[in-house]
């Protein structure tokens, strides 16, 4: 339907398809990055690991009812929640593991959001390149829009050409088979346990 001469106004409904499409491109972007966290939690959870064996980022998530536990305990209860933590942090307890505890979180799925999340899980050293950036954080951008009525579909597909819609495309089927390539490997190395305490599991 993408008229070939620039010059000619496209149609109603190919705008319509246009925004649409980076809307779904959104919801696929977010669909993944929930199932592959999500799918990580249950089989860190699976492997029963003892708090002690946890590397120490990693207690951002196995203690994650410990951190709000201090969080909502007020001024009073600090000393003591904090030593609690602590202690749980060095002990051979195992905790069930919250596979949605993210989902809130990864409701807008903008690059600094998945940063942060992959950070928690104690991964070092990866980001999304600067261009990648900017594509996951106009999709966003673009679904919110859409979703909370500030623009309409047609509106935001009067923008880009279908070429440019298939770039994006491109840009967030590659950032998504990192982050699952990144979870594979982690997950599979045992990336989130001690490297003394990997025999055991």
């Amino acid at each position: 339907m993408e008229p070939n001469d620039p010059q000619i106004v496209p149609s109603l409904e190919l705008k319509i398809m246009r925004g649409l499409f980076q809307v779904q491109l959104y919801a696929c972007l977010e669909k993944t990055i929930n199932d592959v966290i999500e799918q990580a939690l249950r089989n860190i959870s699976a492997k029963q690991v003892k708090n002690s064996h946890y590397i120490l980022p990693f207690s951002v998530i196995s203690l994650y009812n410990k951190l709000k536990s201090i969080k909502d305990s007020g001024y009073d209860k600090f000393f003591l929640k904090s030593t609690e933590l602590f202690s749980e942090i060095s002990n051979s307890n195992t905790v069930s593991i919250n596979e949605t505890m993210f989902s809130s979180t990864l409701q807008n799925v903008w690059a600094k959001t998945i940063e942060e999340v992959v950070k928690a899980f104690g991964i070092k050293g990866y980001s999304i390149p600067l261009s990648s950036r900017v594509t996951v954080d106009e999709l966003v951008d673009k679904r919110n829009a859409v979703a909370h009525g500030r623009e309409s579909a047609s509106t935001i597909g009067e923008r880009q050409r279908a070429q440019v819609l298939a770039s994006k495309m491109t840009v967030i089927s590659t950032v998504t088979s990192e982050i699952i390539d990144l979870f594979d490997t982690y997950c599979t190395t045992n990336g989130f346990i001690k490297p003394a305490a990997k025999k055991y599991y």
